[in-house]
């Protein structure tokens, strides 16, 4: 049951996706798509392609090692781009979607800086930020630690982000958009690899197959939770992930 007085979807974009302004204007409109059917929306953003190897990668080279509360600060500032961008790319379709940082909604962290795991959130911050604009973006991979200092949640931590958010928020569903349409048996991307896409499939199956699609950690959170989610490419039916039956599309 959605906290919110509609019901509520959180659509996690992936680097792959926001992969230049085409993909933010497919974002936007998966996000239109959702809002038409009466639903408001936590959008969970990446940072774009190559944008955080970028930066770590800089901040290697400036000292060596880094001083990793700056590196979190750092890194937070590719993911900071993505959600201003797609809050420009939904105002040409009539959405003022509301902006949030890993501070603003309260996404509390423990464990190490650089890959630590979220452990609260201010419901209440995003919550009433959907009762204003219906959509509220806001960065992935990022959280609070108790100190106030940025903390990264590991590689591919915005799913992580997005399945914290669909738990804690009550979303109707939570959906990991991705460049491929779904989870497979095997990388789609390898060409003549017996790759078969799954119309359902569980998460044990899931961290067998799809540890570059979806982050482990992610998986294991959503498994010991019990909570459902779904992969797919915008626009598509993609993947059902959880306690089903494994099925081929």
């Amino acid at each position: 049951m959605s906290f919110c007085n509609r019901p509520t979807s959180v659509l996690k974009f992936g680097s792959s996706v926001l992969d230049g302004p085409e993909g933010f204007r497919r974002a936007a409109r998966e996000i239109d798509s959702e809002v038409r059917r009466g639903r408001s929306v936590v959008a969970v953003v990446s940072a774009m392609p190559g944008a955080t190897d970028t930066l770590l990668q800089l901040a290697g080279e400036v000292a060596d090692p880094p001083p990793p509360h700056h590196v979190s600060a750092l890194a937070a500032t590719g993911e900071y781009a993505s959600v201003a961008l797609l809050c420009i790319a939904l105002a040409p379709l009539g959405i003022a979607a509301h902006r949030l940082s890993a501070g603003t909604a309260g996404l509390r962290t423990a464990g190490p800086l650089l890959d630590a795991h979220p452990t609260d959130v201010d419901t209440r911050s995003i919550v009433d930020a959907l009762t204003l604009h219906r959509v509220a973006i806001i960065p992935g991979f990022l959280g609070v630690d108790p100190s106030g200092e940025t903390s990264l949640l590991g590689r591919g931590g915005s799913d992580l982000t997005a399945l914290f958010l669909a738990h804690r928020l009550g979303a109707v569903e939570c959906r990991l958009v991705k460049d491929v349409d779904g989870v497979y048996s095997a990388d789609p991307n390898v060409p003549g690899g017996p790759a078969v896409p799954y119309a359902s499939v569980s998460w044990d199956r899931v961290l067998e197959v799809a540890g570059q699609l979806v982050q482990p950690k992610a998986v294991r959170f959503a498994r010991t939770l019990g909570l459902p989610f779904r992969v797919a490419a915008p626009g598509g039916t993609g993947t059902w992930v959880g306690a089903v039956e494994e099925a081929v599309a």
